[in-house]
């Protein structure tokens, strides 16, 4: 797991997502680069999600998986492996809601939000399949709903 919250990129993508804030200032950058319980539990949950639905065509591919590891380290099988992510993904998503509730990071809300809402993209990426890497499965049709059959707001 301490190598594992390193290759899903989180902090690589909030830095990008911060280059375009106009309130990330060099408080905001350090507070990325640095770990704090916040960032950690944000790269827990990136890392798990993950893994949870792309691991069985990683395996497939040849890549070891967090979810390979766990199952040999713990003599578990698959879905117990899963659902002991998923119950460490709920434990990391307590942190980020107490990081947001009692923000005590010194850097402006703005980037704690930007940090949360790509945190419920990830939610939403990956909740029940790879949204990202198969966008046809769940992007598509939610592009659909809001740029072509948008709710009247009249």
């Amino acid at each position: 797991m301490e190598t594992g919250v390193y290759t899903a990129a989180a902090r690589l993508a909030m830095t990008q997502i911060l280059i375009g804030m106009e309130e990330a200032d060099q408080n905001a950058f350090h507070w990325i680069l640095n770990s704090n319980n916040f960032l950690k539990a944000f790269q827990i949950c990136s890392r798990l999600y993950n893994d949870i639905v792309t691991s069985e065509d990683e395996e497939k591919r040849g890549f070891k998986t967090a979810s390979m590891c766990y199952m040999k380290q713990y003599n578990v099988s698959r879905k117990e492996a899963i659902e002991a992510f998923r119950a460490k993904i709920g434990d990391a998503r307590k942190v980020i809601n107490e990081g947001c509730m009692r923000p005590t990071m010194g850097v402006p809300m703005q980037v704690v939000r930007a940090t949360l809402n790509y945190q419920r993209l990830l939610d939403f990426a990956y909740r029940d399949n790879d949204g990202y890497t198969k966008p046809n499965i769940s992007f598509q049709q939610l592009i659909a709903k809001v740029l072509i059959q948008p709710i009247p707001l009249d």
